[in-house]
């Protein structure tokens, strides 16, 4: 049955924060707007979800994530340090089972698309209503939206980083080379006239290939193995 916009909205039950052994949820909340990340946080807690730790950008968001391995990450997409769709890719590409909901102001389709192929559980807007939200978050709480499960095996081995070149693509270090020197995702698109999920695509793959879990690291590697100068 298709619904229409006349049908009637359906009646939500209360939230469910605990988990399959009826523990509370436990949930790591990441934005580096306070307020907002704030609001969440009491949102969930009245509900009856557990926050274990929170952060305000993407470098933070990946070590408590490992720490503490919670049942749902939430992030925001705009964070310094790391986005969150470069958190969603460097744990897929550890085989992480913590699932996450991204959150962001913008509806855009591109975007979307990039954080879905990551790996995130789901891409929920910021304006959407708050019961909507955690409702997004409580579905996610199961390791089959995890970003591990989601994305599959990479095929890639991780590269011994001690005198290992890694075997990259032409455009795997030009993307390399563009991020070296300080350009942005758009940025590389808009100079190798392809879409910012290709963009994303490539520099996972390149990070992979040098056993790395972020680009900084990734460009570490490749600048003493002497494969960007």
């Amino acid at each position: 049955m298709t619904a229409t916009a006349t049908d009637a909205a359906p009646t939500l039950p209360p939230l469910p924060g605990l988990d399959a052994l009826g523990e509370p949820l436990r949930v790591i909340v990441v934005d580096d707007h306070p307020l907002y990340r704030q609001g969440i946080v009491r949102a969930l807690e009245a509900a009856g979800v557990a926050v274990v730790a929170e952060a305000g950008d993407g470098g933070s968001a990946l070590d408590l994530i490992r720490l503490h391995e919670p049942d749902v990450a939430v992030l925001d997409v705009s964070m310094p340090v790391l986005d969150g769709i470069d958190v969603v890719a460097a744990l897929a590409r550890r085989g992480s089972t913590v699932p996450v909901v991204l959150l962001s102001a913008f509806d855009d389709d591109p975007l979307i698309t990039a954080a879905l192929e990551a790996g995130a559980a789901t891409y929920v807007n910021k304006t959407a209503d708050r019961d909507d939200i955690l409702w997004a978050i409580a579905a996610a709480a199961t390791p089959a939206q995890s970003p591990g499960a989601l994305t599959g095996p990479s095929g890639l081995a991780p590269g011994d980083r001690h005198g290992w070149i890694p075997r990259l693509t032409l455009r795997e270090v030009e993307l390399l080379m563009l991020a070296r020197d300080g350009s942005t995702k758009a940025e590389m698109a808009r100079r190798l006239v392809i879409d910012e999920s290709a963009v994303r695509r490539g520099l996972s793959s390149a990070i992979t290939k040098t056993g790395a879990d972020t680009l900084p690291e990734a460009l570490d590697v490749v600048s003493r193995a002497g494969v960007i100068a």
